[in-house]
């Protein structure tokens, strides 16, 4: 009869090491992309608008047809 709990230990083992080894070449490739990325500056101010200008009016859903799955 097959040692089921022998054979369970040997596959969790390989595929827990298989896993950790793909996390490594994710951690390896993600630190190779991060260190190739010339530094870029991003300006965070909305340069002509002003803070007393009013939001745009997104569009009323309630106009909206319903399809056939709403209620």
């Amino acid at each position: 009869m097959p040692d089921y709990q022998k054979m369970y230990y040997a596959l969790f083992n390989d595929v827990t090491n298989v896993v950790s080894k793909l996390q490594q070449a994710q951690q390896k490739t993600e630190e190779m992309y991060v260190d190739s990325m010339e530094a870029q500056l991003i300006s965070l101010q909305g340069g002509d608008k002003k803070e007393t200008d009013k939001p745009e009016k997104l569009p009323s859903h309630k106009n909206k047809p319903r399809s056939g799955n709403e209620r």
